[in-house]
């Protein structure tokens, strides 16, 4: 699968060269977002803000990093994200540092200000605002973003590239043993990923059984709750949670915590780390993260689990609507 993706890499950067539209024979587009806003693009887009890590992301691998002039203080892949103007974070966007950049094209995220968003298009910026809640709206995203700028012919290639790793690992898990999987992304209180988020669907894609399969959305559970759950495998985001920090901060807590010693999990040492980047983005490298899941699912079919990679973090897919929910809980708590 590695090797498929420096393929497609290849492949991409020479359909960005080849078939993409240019300023010189740019027709205006017409698209439906996914918050349902009509947009059209009637300026050929060669300079992109992105105000999100994923959409960055999703910009980079389609080839698009020469026209992105402007992206978030979290986006943090790939490296030459860095070197972009930064216009604020995910959801302190800083219309003024945007109006320097004078864009043709705004790529904003469901969790991006509302009123910061529709107060740039009362300036007239044209913005498209993408909300992938699953693996299948994240690539209708990417085909979405590529048609914006001009480069669908890599957009379809990017999409059915990792759709063929998807349905390879589908196949080789097919099967299989279903271990139980707890995705917890914060300790105190404790937060896990339940039904319906991407991260338990990342754990289906694998052949896993989310050990917090009942309970809906991303979820904070007492400690009695937790323990009886009692999953097969606990995976935690790198850092202190929900991708602050860059050490193990979470798996440490299972590993040393009195309470968490009679867990099969923390018995048998399967505890793992994984990159929050590629567990909580709804971006090009969610294939990344299921091939993680994958390998620390079935060693036995993928090979050892390779670990964590993470050095820089950043709020991921979903991670904004846990902070929402986690500080109403701390505010509780208080009281």
């Amino acid at each position: 699968m590695k090797m498929r993706t420096f393929l497609v890499s290849s492949l991409l950067f020479l359909l960005v060269f080849a078939g993409a539209a240019s300023a010189a024979d740019w027709e205006p587009v017409t698209i439906t977002d996914d918050l349902g806003v009509t947009v059209t693009i009637n300026k050929y887009p060669e300079r992109i803000v992105s105000l999100s890590p994923a959409n960055t992301e999703i910009l980079f691998a389609l080839g698009l990093g020469d026209r992105i002039v402007g992206v978030t203080e979290y986006c943090t892949y790939p490296e030459a994200a860095f070197s972009k103007d930064k216009i604020g974070g995910f959801s302190t966007i800083n219309t003024e540092k945007i109006a320097v950049l004078n864009p043709d094209l705004l790529v904003a995220a469901d969790g991006n200000s509302e009123e910061t968003i529709a107060h740039l298009r009362e300036l007239g910026y044209t913005i498209i605002t993408v909300n992938a809640d699953t693996i299948d709206t994240t690539l209708a995203d990417i085909r979405l973003i590529g048609k914006a700028a001009g480069v669908d012919s890599a957009a379809e290639e990017l999409v059915s590239s990792m759709q063929a790793d998807l349905a390879e690992i589908a196949e080789k898990t097919k099967g299989a043993e279903k271990p139980t999987i707890l995705h917890c992304m914060w300790t105190d209180p404790l937060w896990v990923s339940g039904s319906g988020t991407f991260q338990d669907e990342m754990i289906s894609a694998v052949g896993g059984v989310n050990a917090a399969a009942a309970e809906g959305g991303w979820v904070a559970l007492t400690m009695e709750k937790f323990l009886t759950m009692n999953p097969d495998i606990i995976v935690v985001d790198s850092g202190d949670g929900m991708g602050v920090g860059t050490d193990d901060a979470l798996k440490n807590f299972f590993l040393k915590d009195s309470r968490m010693q009679s867990l099969s999990a923390v018995q048998n040492e399967r505890v793992y780390v994984v990159n929050a980047d590629i567990i909580d983005r709804g971006g090009p490298r969610i294939v990344e993260g299921v091939e993680a899941l994958a390998e620390i699912a079935h060693p036995d079919i993928f090979g050892e689990y390779g670990g964590n990679t993470n050095t820089v973090v950043s709020p991921g897919f979903g991670i904004l609507g846990v902070l929402a929910g986690l500080c109403v809980c701390l505010a509780v708590r208080r009281k």
